[in-house]
C-alpha cells in the first residue's frame, strides 16, 4: 500500500507541476493573454491543478493508512 501511495502522491505533484506550468506559459504568451476567453482557459488549467492535488492528498492518504496498520 505504500508503494501505491508514493505512487499515487508522485502523479498527482506531477499532474499540477504540469498545469501549473501550463497556465503560466498560456498567461505569459502575449497572443494568448489578449484573447477575451482567458478566464474559462485559466480555471481549465487551474481544474488540472486542482486535480493534481486532489490525487497528491489521496496518495499522503494512503501512505498514512499504510503507517497505521
Amino acid at each position: 500500500m505504500a508503494k501505491v501511495g508514493l505512487w499515487a502522491n508522485a502523479v498527482g505533484l506531477l499532474i499540477s507541476i504540469v498545469g501549473t506550468l501550463l497556465l503560466f506559459l498560456h498567461t505569459t504568451n502575449q497572443y494568448h493573454s489578449a484573447i477575451q476567453d482567458i478566464g474559462s482557459i485559466a480555471i481549465a488549467y487551474l481544474g488540472l491543478i486542482l486535480l493534481g492535488m486532489s490525487v497528491s492528498v489521496t496518495g499522503v492518504a494512503l501512505l498514512l493508512r499504510s503507517n497505521r496498520d
